[in-house]
């Protein structure tokens, strides 16, 4: 980044956006990789080198000096209002959390699905009504760019006006780092989520365009579709003529992503998915077995500051989310991806064939990869969700008590 003039990277370029947004010659652009990940694009004619992007990068930085999650407490939370628990990814306490921001002058960065260009891209929103848009998971790279530019900006000119921010934990560090870096005094408070990573647009946009081309021109995209079950991960695809509905198991997009064989080349080792955050508070589902019997959705949240906890309780206080267990992070932490990924030839390999071959034919050859029993385990997966709901359930439920 800029000509990083005695500084060997420790990572590769997370595409968070914070370099774009703290250079002050506009010399750096957030754009699509050859592999399908967002990364910084510099203009040399412009850059000075003042080093002022590499201050906020997370390529240059130890994550490890942010705080872990282990030690932590983590509430399971759910809405106390039963429109936004059903219209929610998990338990609806982001959404709550963004509605109680609006309602008391704050405004609030998140994430919506922009069905004109089919990516993800965070904006900041003023209203209950723009809020609507950042409701349910986006299994996508978000565009930041703009974002962090414009809450750069208003808290430039506005020191008093407050923010609740939204994103993957690299963004938020990103955001914080930025924040920081530019000594604003603002209020903001961080909410990062549980990541798994996130998936090369080489796979969505060939995907998408087929959903479209045989749904009509999409009216929605609901990446997790609460229909056959909070545990049963599901897409919903709505378009103007048909709509598409699939377990995870069953859809190309999923398999891509679950099989960690497409994923940004940051995502592999990155500090912050796998339990550092530099947020206030991290969000996610609480999965795994303590909420194994509800199918409506519970959310995990994590307070990592006197800030977020004071969130929480405020939220608590005005009856907008009920707390219906107290736990150790680690109980939450035990079903999410903390793991270090360790197939990233393979994944090197998936992106180059995608640069020229179509995600079917790819993914075929990709699965032949893996050994005998995983491609078993997935078959059998894929088989079990012909079976009724109920039974599923049934049988998740026996395999996760027999761990």
């Amino acid at each position: 980044m800029s000509h990083e003039v005695g500084l060997e990277p420790l990572k590769p370029c997370n595409g968070c956006g914070a370099c774009s947004a703290i250079c002050k010659r506009d010399a750096i652009i957030i754009t699509e990789n050859y592999d399908g990940s967002l990364t910084k694009v510099v203009d040399y004619s412009k850059c000075n080198n003042c080093q002022a992007c590499n201050s906020v990068c997370y390529k240059f930085i130890e994550a490890t000096e942010y705080p872990t999650l282990d030690d932590k407490t983590c509430y399971a939370v759910c809405s106390t209002n039963r429109a936004t628990h059903s219209t929610t990814t998990s338990g609806g306490f982001g959404y709550e959390l963004a509605r109680w921001g609006v309602e008391h002058g704050y405004k609030i960065m998140g994430v919506e699905y922009d069905l004109a260009t089919n990516s993800a891209r965070s904006t900041v929103a003023s209203t209950l009504e723009e809020i609507e848009k950042f409701k349910g998971s986006k299994y996508l790279q978000s565009y930041t760019e703009q974002a962090f530019k414009e809450i750069r900006d208003i808290a430039t000119q506005n020191p008093e006006q407050r923010f609740i921010c939204f994103g993957t934990p690299c963004q938020i560090f990103g955001l914080r780092m930025l924040i920081n870096r530019l000594k604003l005094s603002n209020e903001i408070l961080y909410v990062d989520l549980f990541c798994h990573g996130v998936p090369s647009y080489l796979v969505w946009r060939p995907y998408i365009a087929s959903q479209e081309q045989r749904l009509g021109t999409l009216r929605n995209v609901n990446f997790r579709y609460k229909g056959n079950g909070w545990h049963h991960y599901s897409i919903l695809i709505e378009g103007e003529r048909k709509r598409y509905c699939n377990y995870a198991y069953n859809d190309i997009f999923y398999r891509y992503f679950f099989d960690n064989v497409a994923l940004n080349r940051s995502c592999f080792d990155c500090e912050f998915r796998k339990g550092h955050s530099a947020a206030d508070i991290r969000i996610g589902d609480f999965l795994g077995r303590a909420y194994e019997s509800r199918e409506d959705g519970i959310s995990a949240v994590i307070p990592l500051s006197a800030e977020g906890k004071s969130a929480i309780d405020e939220l608590r206080a005005a009856g907008s989310i009920d707390i219906v267990g107290i736990h150790s992070a680690k109980e939450a932490l035990g079903a999410q991806s903390t793991e270090e990924y360790d197939n990233i030839e393979l994944r090197n390999s998936v992106i180059r064939r995608l640069e020229h071959e179509d995600i079917e034919s790819v993914q075929r050859w990709y699965f032949k990869q893996f050994p005998l029993k995983r491609r078993i385990y997935a078959r059998l997966k894929s088989l079990a969700t012909l079976l009724p709901v109920p039974l599923i359930s049934g049988l998740r439920r026996c395999v996760r008590l027999k761990r």
